[in-house]
């Protein structure tokens, strides 16, 4: 089977590329940019119009989209592309027969923290306008989904996080900083739990997905365990051998973020998905493959 990735290239889109092969299936890669095919993979470059990816997809069986810009949360109008590609994308499977679709939505469609943990049977409330515009691809998926017979799967997944992410999020500066045997610094007291999901884990219920041809919907994705930043903090440092090298600074000031988590029993009884690492499971392959890096900076 063929199956094209938009976002092929980025850091979901590399554990993604990885399960299609080891599912003996070949992924073809969606992209701007002028890339020579490596590692064996299929580059075709598109300016993600409606007419050029119709003619991209014309051997395709199936469809991952990952692909999205992230603004800076202030204005909607930074994410208005990701909707307009995403409208061309499915225009486009229409035309070619695709029906059998994967979108990667994300927890932040939801924020009512009086409903935890969330179904997908509550309604969305999206803090972010990052959030808005993935519930408005959503959207896209489901009337394309039922005015066009496509099978699209809109997967939420919690938050993500993996081996050599090039950014100062929280959890990958922990990483590298724990790596290096230094002290890991949480300016706060710590109640919020949420949830985090390994990549390894999202591309496995992306290759489940697309297993289900025929379903259609929303499906929220979880690895079933949720942290407080402490409690990440110091499974971090127990799984790199840098024990009780932890700093609170300020116990008594507000967290400022909230918790966030999700039911992923649907996803059990229509996918088939259940994750295969726990979070200090993956910790540990996390620790093994940076061992393997010629570099591995503090900071991005």
């Amino acid at each position: 089977m063929k199956i094209a990735i938009t976002g092929g290239t980025g850091f979901l889109g590399n554990y993604v590329v990885d399960a299609i092969r080891e599912h003996n299936h070949t992924p073809i890669i969606l992209t701007r940019k002028a890339l020579d095919n490596v590692k064996s993979n299929e580059y075709r470059n598109t300016n993600y119009t409606t007419n050029d990816l119709s003619q991209k997809l014309h051997d395709i069986d199936a469809v991952v989209h990952l692909a999205a810009k992230r603004g800076s949360q202030g204005y909607i109008a930074e994410f208005h592309d990701n909707e307009i590609f995403t409208q061309n994308l499915y225009e486009s499977c229409s035309e070619n027969g695709i029906t059998n679709i994967i979108f990667a939505s994300t927890i932040s469609v939801y924020s009512d923290e009086g409903l935890l943990p969330w179904t997908e049977k509550h309604l969305p409330s999206p803090y972010l306008m990052y959030g808005i515009s993935k519930l408005a691809n959503e959207h896209i998926g489901n009337t394309y989904s039922k005015k066009k017979g496509l099978n699209i799967k809109n997967l939420r997944f919690a938050h993500l996080y993996g081996f050599n992410e090039k950014n100062n999020y929280m959890i990958n500066r922990f990483f590298r900083q724990a790596f290096h045997q230094e002290q890991l610094i949480l300016n706060t007291k710590s109640v919020a739990k949420r949830e985090f999901l390994y990549a390894k884990d999202a591309a496995k219920a992306i290759i489940c997905a697309l297993k289900q041809n025929s379903v259609s919907g929303t499906f929220n994705i979880g690895s079933g365990e949720a942290f407080t930043n402490y409690e990440i903090a110091v499974k971090i440092n127990s799984a790199f051998g840098n024990d009780n090298n932890l700093l609170v600074k300020d116990p008594d000031k507000e967290e400022g973020i909230q918790s966030s988590y999700m039911d992923s029993g649907e996803a059990r009884r229509f996918l088939n998905f259940a994750p295969n690492y726990t979070f200090t499971e993956a910790l540990a392959e996390i620790y093994s493959l940076m061992r393997g890096l010629n570099d591995v900076p503090l900071w991005y």
